[in-house]
């Protein structure tokens, strides 16, 4: 529910329109994971016709099968076995989002069920048809919106109907390197504004060790910082044209090239080319901190493909306005949806209904935290550090979960996508010195506004 131009996640404008990026790179054992799956017997109490009759499902997601979604597919297996699931990962980029709808619009091999991440993504597929409305389906199979997951944290197209349920409350956070926080003398911030962020980056900037990153394919700071201002609908403004021209966006994108300028972040060129990611450069301490998501609580884990011998603890976003709580990155994710060419759509209902309230719990070792209003916070958060306590600050971790957040949101933004082009397109050339501040500003919403003055005829 929140980014159309940036990071699930991290923070970006598909990050929301977010975001989250996922690796191919293992964390969570079986065993782990599989501890905290309850065995899927509820969900299958009382089979429809549908359900009677053996059918297979195929699901779809982001997450490599090993961080989670296998461990929640056996155990539903395990205890359905008129319905079984089989998980296929897509990667969260943009051809891995074409294959996924490629094979949404097939008729062999095609998904029942597929996670969204962002709204972009979600709203560009339910107005091509790619999605199955879930409201009557939510009421044969008795499924609790309001108190599982609130209403309000799902949006409702302009028929007034759900076409997703989503599984992942998302929480961006600022990940430090602790060895290099000591070094500089400087404490881990617990309320700030973005010219701190600034100023620690200069600070913990040393030799080889940059301030701070940003992986170019999850978020850029123009569109984190502006959603900090205006967490609801932030690039569109009060009037209904582009808000690309708000002073909030001017000091993002100054702030990141202030920061390459100086050496204190790769360069967003290099960045590119390099595809350098946010846990490879935290973990390998490329990084001292950077603005992303707890997700990287399992790369964190994963000392094999990761060794390091540090902890690393977190701090909320800096905000616009100092005494703000607004978590770009934050919110709701993994949005659940049915493929309207599914032959066998109450079944994929009740895998999703036991999902939603049991088996994503197995996907807490990993990062991602459960919608269900009803899960164990506690068990939550002692999952997440697992047996990894020397290398996760517990303390600012069960700080960051305790929060009372403003989560960014984008259920009213005409044409996402297309928007998120024409930002990337003119951050680039502003970026790379290809034209100034105001310029790329003027033009990016001169674009925009063009752009949603066609939308509307």
């Amino acid at each position: 529910m929140k980014k159309i131009l940036g990071m699930g996640a991290s923070i970006a404008l598909a990050v929301s329109v977010l975001v989250t990026g996922c690796s191919k790179t293992p964390e969570a054992s079986p065993s782990a994971a599989a501890s905290v799956a309850p065995a899927a017997t509820a969900a299958a109490a009382t089979p429809t016709p549908e359900a009677q009759k053996p059918v297979t499902l195929k699901f779809w997601g982001g997450v490599p099968p090993e961080s989670g979604p296998q461990d929640a597919v056996d155990a539903w297996n395990k205890a359905n076995p008129n319905i079984k699931v089989e998980y296929t990962r897509y990667v969260n980029d943009d051809p891995g989002n074409l294959k996924l709808e490629t094979a949404l619009l097939s008729n062999t091999d095609a998904p029942d069920i597929y996670m969204n991440y962002g709204d972009a993504y979600m709203t560009k597929r339910q107005a091509a048809g790619m999605a199955e409305p879930l409201d009557d389906l939510i009421a044969k199979s008795g499924f609790d919106v309001e108190g599982i997951i609130g209403a309000a944290n799902i949006k409702k197209f302009a028929d007034g109907k759900y076409y997703y349920l989503p599984a992942n409350k998302n929480l961006g956070a600022v990940l430090f390197n602790m060895k290099a926080l000591d070094a500089a003398g400087e404490k881990l911030p617990t309320a700030w504004t973005w010219d701190d962020f600034s100023a620690m980056a200069t600070k913990l900037n040393k030799g080889a060790m940059k301030g701070t990153m940003l992986d170019p394919a999850l978020g850029w700071f123009g569109d984190t910082v502006l959603q900090t201002a205006k967490p609801q609908d932030w690039v569109i403004a009060a009037d209904g044209t582009s808000n690309f021209n708000s002073p909030a966006m001017k000091k993002g994108l100054e702030m990141q090239k202030s920061l390459e300028d100086k050496g204190v972040m790769m360069k967003y060129s290099e960045a590119v080319a390099g595809k350098i990611t946010v846990q490879n450069e935290l973990l390998t301490s490329k990084a001292a901190m950077m603005a992303s998501q707890i997700y990287i609580i399992r790369y964190i884990k994963d000392i094999k493909s990761f060794p390091h011998d540090f902890k690393v603890a977190f701090a909320p976003y800096p905000q616009f306005t100092a005494g703000s709580n607004i978590n770009p990155g934050g919110g709701m994710g993994d949005y659940m949806s049915i493929n309207k060419n599914s032959k066998n759509k109450e079944a994929s209902m009740k895998f999703i209904s036991w999902y939603l309230q049991e088996g994503n719990m197995s996907m807490v070792p990993g990062g991602r935290i459960p919608t269900n209003k009803k899960a164990d916070a506690g068990k939550i958060a002692s999952i997440l550090i697992g047996d990894a306590k020397d290398l996760i600050d517990e303390a600012s971790l069960k700080a960051l979960l305790a929060g009372n957040y403003t989560f960014p949101t984008s259920y009213n933004v005409p044409v996402p996508t297309e928007l998120r082009a024409i930002f990337k397109d003119e951050m680039e050339k502003y970026l790379l010195g290809a034209q100034p501040l105001d310029k790329a500003l003027d033009t990016m919403k001169t674009r925009a506004d063009t752009t949603i003055k066609g939308a509307k005829k």
